[in-house]
């Protein structure tokens, strides 16, 4: 059964030459986008009203079009906030064409076959049974090969229904939004388009963002600039939080039990933000959980999110460094010294909470029991006795 529905598009061109303009004097994208607006299917026609005013708002009741905003930043960002609110997550790969130096990626249909695999990789890893539509089919493009792969390697059976669904883009507003967001992460990303707002646009996009996938993925493929080396910030520091963070999703990204998606789904947050929002800042337990929540589809609990989540992703060797402010990936030494702290304020306590406890329990039985005596305890017995 289909819970969720995925309207995708794409945003580039697949020139892969970039000493020269392609025909009618158009410029080589740097970066090719795939967005998917992932909804509810409960809520795919709620949404329909705010975007039916939406595009009367701005574009005069025709296409929701990034392309038609250009350079009205100030429109693009009053756009992003009115889709702000509306229940839908945003899936996106984002690719830097300049990175493909394979001599088989210089090729148009290798190219595409390279982001056919990308794609499905990271779509079906979320959603299994992901319904998916997009706009009308046109030759020569992404989407045209991309439903021929999913067809072939999604067969519908009793445990994965995938299918593919086609619609004119004119007539759906959802993949008019898709197109839309590619075109706002085109303004982030891409050198031909680039823009210095993009940092407002992410701001107001980050809730949003269930996964951007950026390929290749590497320590610096930062949007913000990255602060001054001083004490919120150690780049070496930062670059073994990141690459740790990194090889936890890389190698835990297939792994399909429901605590494993929790925690990349986690990790993949603290990620984003640390890398394109802000390296310095502290996010809530209440944020995490509601980025888990949107993507399972259920609320977590704190004590589910602390012990099932953050415990083993600290366990699997992911530097996450926490305070009363919430968790964030280390960025300076401040942030170590700030987790080592908050365990402080509760383990001293505890300890010496079990101290009091073994201490009472000794006397009242003239030594004849101490609850601390078993194997399994020798560490704490340990820590007490010094």
């Amino acid at each position: 059964m289909h819970n969720h529905i995925a309207f995708l598009s794409e945003w580039g061109n697949n020139a892969l030459d970039f000493s020269k303009k392609g025909p009618g004097g158009i410029l080589p994208t740097t970066h090719f986008i795939i967005t998917a607006i992932i909804i509810d299917k409960a809520n795919a026609l709620s949404v329909l009203p705010v975007l039916e005013s939406v595009s009367r708002r701005y574009f005069n009741g025709g296409p929701i079009d990034s392309e038609s905003i250009g350079s009205d930043h100030a429109k693009r960002k009053e756009v992003l906030e009115d889709l702000e609110e509306l229940p839908f997550q945003v899936f996106s790969v984002i690719v830097d064409k300049r990175q493909l130096i394979g001599e088989g990626l210089r090729y148009k249909g290798s190219f595409f076959k390279f982001l056919h695999g990308l794609a499905d990789r990271e779509l079906f890893r979320i959603f299994p049974d992901l319904e998916m539509v997009t706009g009308q089919i046109q030759d020569e493009t992404f989407m045209k090969g991309f439903t021929t792969y999913v067809q072939k390697n999604h067969i519908a059976n009793l445990f994965n229904e995938s299918s593919f669904g086609f619609v004119a883009s004119q007539d759906s507003l959802l993949v008019q939004t898709a197109s839309f967001i590619a075109g706002t992460l085109a303004c982030c990303y891409d050198e031909t388009v680039i823009t210095d707002q993009r940092g407002d646009f992410i701001e107001i996009l980050k809730r949003k963002v269930l996964t951007i996938r950026f390929w290749p993925d590497a320590f610096a493929h930062n949007l913000i600039s990255q602060p001054e080396p001083g004490p919120s910030f150690d780049p070496t520091l930062s670059e073994l939080s990141v690459n740790l963070a990194s090889d936890f999703l890389n190698r835990k990204s297939a792994d399909k039990a429901p605590q494993a998606i929790d925690q990349v789904s986690c990790i993949s947050y603290l990620l984003f933000h640390f890398r394109h929002i802000n390296p310095t800042r502290y996010i809530t337990s209440f944020e995490l959980m509601e980025h888990i929540r949107a993507r399972r589809g259920k609320n977590v609990s704190l004590h589910y999110f602390q012990t099932k989540v953050i415990a083993p992703l600290r366990d699997a060797g992911v530097l996450i460094a926490s305070s009363s402010r919430g968790y964030k990936l280390p960025a300076s030494q401040q942030d170590l010294y700030d987790f080592v702290g908050h365990s402080n304020t509760i383990i001293e306590p505890m300890l010496s909470r079990v101290k009091r406890f073994r201490d009472q329990i000794h006397m009242a039985t003239d030594g004849k029991i101490d609850v601390l005596a078993a194997d399994e305890y020798r560490v704490i017995r340990k820590v007490i006795e010094i």
